[in-house]
């Protein structure tokens, strides 16, 4: 099943075009309206008129997470608040705060909405969001469910209220971060229940990194399918990468995301998909904060094969066997 089946499904040839197109857009934005990008490719001698083919990228200079950190975000920003729809803090691993138009918000619903049906969300599916929506990735879900038409249980952040709703609902999906998930079973055995008791099938596990380490723990100590989301506080949205039913790496959103693999430490990419590298990520579409060549820290591998589920977008696994 597909959201966009059109755009998840394009061929490689299809997909490059519209990646250079969306490319060449946002590095010209870029330049001409973050102050940050005009004196880094200033000093770096490159021009948006530099971007030919998707490969020119590599003349471009990179993002760091420290730069985002010592630089207000006023200084990465390229329209002036009353275009910004949407202010946020994404707190993990660090603080960064995250504006969105409009647009970047539709943007981010979309691919929350092919994320969730991925995982075999319908219509016919009832889900609690664990969390409040001061959480912009969760706030995105409660949209992306919406357009689905799915029938949604706010759960928030009383957890003995929350165990309440379990009993009440019948609801068989659980949407949030790992550690309210866990911090959910934790009551329910405080309560005198055993989470297994619940109708709970699956799990849908906002992650600060590409890994979650307790994913295996969370799938015997509950009984439920856990399917992963990579939840970036840079790039502030929880539906970039996603897992599909045949859980063998993660699906990038192609169309919004163009990606690389860097040596550590060096500024050489690495294009052979059996070595492992640095994820690098450039947005696409991004209006109010778009990150040009942004270095994730991630360690990745490239998976070039198709993969089963029909969708033609890159999977990327890691080296420590808790992606699959």
């Amino acid at each position: 099943m597909f959201a966009n089946p059109q755009l998840e499904q394009m061929t490689q040839d299809e997909l490059r075009e519209l990646q250079l197109q969306r490319l060449k857009k946002t590095v010209a934005w870029a330049y001409e309206k973050s102050g940050i990008y005009k004196r880094k490719f200033d000093a770096a001698g490159v021009k948006p008129d530099d971007l030919h083919t998707l490969e020119d990228i590599t003349k471009f200079p990179f993002t760091t997470e420290r730069e985002l950190q010592e630089h207000s975000p006023h200084e990465f920003l390229t329209l002036p608040f009353s275009a910004i729809s949407r202010i946020s803090l994404w707190e993990h691993p660090t603080p960064i705060i995250r504006m969105y138009t409009a647009r970047d918000i539709a943007c981010n619903v979309e691919m929350m909405t092919r994320s969730l049906v991925a995982a075999d969300i319908s219509r016919a599916s009832v889900v609690g969001v664990l969390g409040d929506l001061a959480d912009s990735s969760l706030m995105d879900t409660q949209y992306a469910l919406e357009v689905l038409g799915t029938t949604v249980v706010p759960l928030g952040t009383e957890y003995e209220r929350a165990i309440k709703l379990l009993d009440a609902t019948y609801l068989s999906i659980i949407i949030g971060s790992a550690r309210r998930v866990l911090r959910l079973v934790i009551q329910a055995q405080a309560m005198g229940r055993d989470i297994k008791d619940f109708n709970l099938t699956t799990i849908l596990c906002f992650n600060e990194n590409l890994q979650n380490p307790l994913k295996i723990h969370m799938r015997n100590r509950m009984g439920t399918q856990v399917y992963n989301f990579f939840a970036s506080s840079s790039f502030g949205t929880g539906g970039m990468f996603y897992q599909c039913k045949e859980h063998v790496g993660h699906h990038l959103q192609e169309d919004y995301f163009y990606p690389e693999v860097a040596a550590f430490g060096e500024e050489t990419t690495i294009n052979d998909p059996s070595c492992m590298g640095e994820l690098i990520l450039t947005s696409l579409t991004a209006e109010a904060l778009p990150l040009i060549r942004y270095r994730t820290g991630q360690t990745v591998m490239r998976l070039n094969e198709p993969c089963s589920c029909g969708r033609s977008f890159v999977r990327f696994t890691t080296p420590f066997g808790s992606f699959n």
